[in-house]
């Protein structure tokens, strides 16, 4: 971790000011699932590179923040290195992606320019659930081939990679153990999350889950949020930190407290036609409203676990490493 950038990332974080940016580099995707319609659309309205240049620098002004660049899918944007090295320079970038497009020579180009961590999403632990929730035979196989491919490509250590797995009922737990071990294999942790909206699912699996992780090593979802993974899934958790702790950023530049609200009277403004100073104090005016219950994502949870005295404590070794 470059000095200069993890000490704004920590006067960031001191100044209550985003750690976390989640940024749709494009809403085009590759996949058929059965509850999105990225698929459908253009690449027309999508930043080009000064417009993504723009949004990095004004993002800057508020830190050095860990950027993830999702979609859609990011790797059917020719331009994806450009981007995280735009990215890279100012802030930490991460990168989601199912899978399907990925290469060694596409890994390697990201990594090169300064990707600090790669995530495959799976639908489902089992291929033949992932499979189906993504209208792709094979989409599994070719997802953990991904992470492979990731793995091996990394141009130093500290690069990160990471399977990524809804887990929203005692059901969806099968093949875990298995996705666990194959991704070990791999070279990859793996972290689970509930899907979205949250509220009148089953409870049980808190315990379930912490047990995963006493038995895997690579289950890198920590304690404190698999912990809370009950009250998610029953309830919700209040207390939600977007637009204060995170924020997103949609490929036309707009921002929003977070990605499930991305509609026209959720977004506070364009950082490619405005500076940050005049969108901060609207995103404050959303966090003071906050009343949301209804995710608990693993961005989610792991940075609002920074913001009580045991979270930072529990953190610090893993954010010394990095």
């Amino acid at each position: 971790m470059s000095t200069p950038r993890a000490l704004r990332l920590a006067a960031a974080f001191v100044k209550r000011r985003p750690v976390w940016c989640s940024w749709q580099v494009t809403r085009r995707c590759a996949s058929y699932c059965m509850f999105c319609d990225h698929r459908l659309e253009g690449a027309d309205e999508e930043l080009d590179l000064a417009g993504c240049a723009r949004v990095a620098e004004e993002l800057a002004s508020v830190g050095a923040l860990v950027v993830s660049l999702t979609g859609g899918e990011p790797f059917l944007r020719a331009d994806l290195p450009e981007i995280v090295g735009i990215v890279a320079a100012r802030h930490y970038p991460l990168l989601t992606t199912h899978g399907w497009l990925v290469t060694p020579a596409k890994a390697r180009a990201v990594w090169t320019v300064g990707l600090e961590g790669a995530t495959v999403r799976l639908h489902d632990a089992r291929a033949e659930r992932h499979d189906a929730a993504g209208g792709l035979a094979g989409a599994h196989a070719r997802a953990l081939e991904a992470a492979g491919i990731f793995a091996a490509e990394r141009t130093r250590p500290g690069q990160r990679v990471t399977v990524k797995v809804s887990v929203s009922s005692a059901d969806g737990l099968d093949g875990l153990d298995d996705l666990l071990r194959a991704s070990a294999g791999l070279g990859a942790s793996v972290i689970v999350e509930p899907g979205f909206p949250l509220g009148g699912k089953e409870p049980g699996l808190s315990a379930r889950l912490l047990a995963l992780k006493r038995r895997h090593r690579n289950l890198r979802s920590s304690a404190g949020y698999l912990s809370r993974f009950d009250e998610a899934l029953t309830s919700g958790i209040g207390g939600c930190q977007a637009a204060r702790a995170f924020v997103n950023v949609d490929h036309r530049g707009r921002v929003s407290k977070c990605v499930e609200f991305q509609g026209e009277a959720d977004r506070v403004g364009d950082l490619t036609r405005e500076p940050w100073a005049d969108v901060a104090p609207r995103l404050r005016g959303v966090s003071a409203a906050n009343a949301c219950r209804s995710c608990w994502y693993a961005s989610r949870g792991e940075v609002e676990g920074l913001y009580s005295a045991r979270g930072l404590v529990s953190a610090l070794p893993a954010l010394v490493r990095s």
